[in-house]
């Protein structure tokens, strides 16, 4: 269908359906397009300016984006698992509320202790990879265990591990990166072959002869829709979903420690200094041009080995090593804004002291 008359494209659309098609040669001002079905046209609006595309606007973004990636999946909880302070690692998983800001601790979920550790979501289950099977402390280079353990996000239990989803190499402080819930991509750990997880047959598969790097100071990454973006201490790994395919890249940051953030709005940020704490600033970055857009200050500064999370307008911090050790201390980050607030009451994770080097998930 068409609606005709005024429309300000800085309103806020919720889009039902969308693929990214060429706009309509006529009419060329004016109008509204509604997509009535998956198979139909996509959202156009004219705006007496250029031709743009109305997600495009709504998400704040000109870029090639689909609107859909944002909406795909609604981000309403995020889970925080795992993470350690001195010589403690923690089987515990928190739960935070995007809605309320809230976070509760949901109990020792995992099978084992987690730090150190990375991991991936499906839509319902986590999956955490390199987990400590003999339950001791060890330290960033010796973790090393190809255990996998898994939590169930909706029923708030443990997920009971199966041996496909163990992986074939023990890690250290590996990376992971995303293709939204279907597929995962764990990198470094001071192992050179790649692993691949389907999030959607529960498998692990090696990805032999594929470009990768080693690195013995801790991976990181930001995941897009159609990229992941590796790095470590020492060089940068991109990631082709489309077509399974790895390339030596940008070095994105620093340091593997410094954790990455991903977003939905064609960016992602890192750190820009330090290694395990010493971050004071996130370095931005214009994924879908690869285009370095400089610096915004940390909300908490001095910072590394974070837990975060994605989000869908906002995101989180859930625990940080920075100048005092391993700590709680949170932050809420806006996109919109590039800024955030600190420790917003009732954000941090509570079970313990401290619990930094987790990983975190989110569900609908």
């Amino acid at each position: 269908m068409t609606v005709t008359g005024s429309v300000n494209v800085s309103n806020e659309f919720v889009l039902p359906y969308g693929t990214r098609e060429n706009r309509p040669s006529s009419p060329d001002s004016g109008s509204l397009y509604l997509q009535t079905s998956q198979t139909g046209s996509a959202i156009w609006v004219y705006s007496g300016v250029a031709n743009r595309e109305l997600g495009w606007e709504v998400l704040g973004e000109q870029n090639d984006y689909a609107p859909t990636f944002f909406y795909r999946q609604i981000i309403n909880y995020a889970y925080t698992a795992g993470g350690y302070i001195n010589s403690s690692p923690w089987k515990t998983v928190h739960k935070t509320v995007a809605a309320t800001d809230q976070t509760t601790n949901v109990g020792d979920l995992l099978d084992y202790p987690s730090s150190y550790s990375s991991g991936a979501c499906s839509k319902s289950i986590l999956f955490m990879w390199s987990v400590n099977t003999d339950g001791t402390w060890k330290s960033a280079t010796t973790v090393a265990d190809t255990y996998t353990s898994a939590v169930n996000m909706v029923n708030e239990t443990n997920y009971a591990h199966q041996s496909k989803f163990d992986m074939t190499y023990a890690r250290d402080n590996l990376g992971t990166v995303w293709q939204e819930t279907e597929f995962a991509w764990m990198f470094g750990g001071s192992v050179s072959n790649i692993e691949k997880f389907n999030l959607t047959n529960e498998s692990m598969y090696v990805r032999s002869g594929w470009t990768s790097l080693t690195s013995t100071l801790g991976c990181a990454g930001m995941s897009d829709q159609d990229w992941g973006y590796v790095y470590g201490s020492e060089s940068g790994i991109k990631v082709a979903y489309a077509t399974d395919s790895v390339y030596t890249t940008t070095q994105w940051a620093p340091s593997g420690q410094q954790k990455g953030i991903s977003s939905k709005i064609g960016r992602g940020y890192c750190g820009n200094e330090g290694t395990y704490n010493g971050g004071y600033n996130l370095r931005r970055w214009q994924l879908k041009n690869e285009t370095n857009l400089g610096t915004v200050a940390k909300p908490h500064p001095n910072c590394g080995e974070e837990n975060f999370t994605m989000g869908q307008d906002w995101q989180y911090m859930l625990g940080v090593y920075d100048g005092t050790g391993q700590t709680n201390n949170s932050w809420k980050f806006y996109y919109t804004t590039e800024s955030g607030t600190v420790n917003p009451s009732g954000l941090a994770p509570t079970a313990h002291a401290g619990q930094s080097s987790g990983h975190c998930g989110w569900r609908n």
